[in-house]
């Protein structure tokens, strides 16, 4: 609640701002200037009103309302950005030169200024819009290690964020490429799915097709307890894939051994409770332990000793620049990429897809191989 409120009092602040500054100044007709009011209104109403959509059954409707909600919300909160850097950066010459520039209130050089503001900022959200829906790109990593004693390919994917926002279209898309690597174990590091099973099945009917030797093996993330943790670990199971909390499993003869625990955030929050021990309980000293936890925190009990490397999500790489700063601060310096923490390798992938706003800027969205070399003696 206190979070709602700040978003409502920032809302209102940014509303006025915006408005004083693109039709406070010169004179617009009193329909320019409604329209501007509304539109700013429904921009920031975006997001409460595409989550009373979430609990509607996904179809054509929903699909692009959600899209286009949120996509007037990001052209808002850029406008809005955009203009306070600009108008900044004009102050701060106006001040180094002690004469203006151009006086910032003058109505006739101010509207010619919004105006290709206006264009600079809605091609910045196509560009966005873009990089969010295309088929994310594949990235690829070699690991080797002595532990392994055959090659193995694993697919990562995270944060999918399927809701009714998404079709199974693309879902399709995604499992199509997948497939195509023809992997040997697929993992799904949290943050899979926005929704309850009811409403978001066809999506769900797309996903199980997720094909591989040694199957799928899930990771509980933040949003999976958002849309009902038991309804998910039911719904996961029976679409026959693994649920990874507090469960490890070894993979054939592969010498991978792949592990996995729910939510360091939400879990003890929904009264479950982390247990790196119990993951861990089946897996030798000869193995090759990966350890699926969707935020890209370290659980207590896991060292150097009895895991080599930690894959997480939960980031989507900052997503839209300029939050990769703030998102970095938020999670332990971590933000994409390859890390060392104390000794245990971490991978923080940028997600394969998205969540809020349509766009990301700066932050590709990606499907993860890692292929597993034996190494040579």
């Amino acid at each position: 609640m206190p979070a709602i409120v700040a978003f409502m009092i920032v809302a209102v602040a940014v509303i006025a701002i915006t408005y004083k500054t693109y039709v406070g100044y010169g004179d617009h007709s009193w329909y320019t200037k409604l329209f501007v009011f509304l539109f700013l209104v429904l921009a920031w109403s975006a997001p409460f009103i595409v989550f009373s959509l979430k609990n509607q059954p996904s179809n054509f409707v929903s699909i692009y309302a959600t899209k286009g909600l949120y996509f007037i919300f990001g052209f808002a909160f850029f406008l809005f950005v955009i203009t306070f850097v600009r108008d900044a950066i004009w102050m701060i010459v106006d001040l180094i030169k002690k004469t203006p520039v151009e006086d910032i209130k003058n109505p006739p050089y101010l509207g010619k200024v919004n105006f290709y503001t206006i264009i600079i900022t809605f091609l910045i959200c196509i560009y966005g819009v873009y990089e969010a829906d295309k088929i994310p790109q594949i990235k690829s990593y070699d690991i080797v290690s002595p532990k392994i004693k055959e090659n193995t390919k694993v697919v990562m994917l995270s944060d999918l964020h399927i809701d009714t926002g998404v079709s199974a279209n693309y879902v399709k898309g995604i499992v199509n490429e997948v497939n195509k690597l023809k992997p040997d174990a697929i993992v799904l590091v949290g943050d899979i799915v926005d929704g309850s099973p009811q409403i978001i099945a066809d999506q769900m009917n797309e996903l199980k097709k997720l094909s591989s030797k040694y199957g799928v093996y899930v990771a509980l993330g933040n949003h999976e307890f958002y849309s009902g943790v038991m309804d998910w670990v039911l719904g996961f199971g029976y679409m026959g894939f693994e649920i990874m909390a507090n469960l490890g499993i070894r993979v054939g003869n592969t010498g991978l051994y792949i592990a996995g625990i729910p939510d360091i955030n939400a879990a003890p929050n929904n009264k479950m409770k982390i247990s790196a021990e119990s993951a861990l309980y089946r897996a030798n000293k000869s193995d090759f332990v990966m350890m699926l936890s969707h935020t890209p925190k370290v659980a207590e009990g896991l060292t150097k000793d009895n895991t080599d490397i930690i894959l997480s999500g939960h980031t989507h790489g900052g997503q839209i620049f300029p939050f990769h700063y703030f998102t970095k601060r938020a999670n332990e310096g971590r933000l994409a990429g390859f890390y060392d923490v104390n000794g245990i390798k971490m991978y923080v992938s940028r997600g394969t897809r998205y969540w809020g706003p349509p766009m990301r800027i700066g932050a590709p969205s990606e499907i993860t191989v890692f292929n597993l070399i034996p190494e040579k003696k």
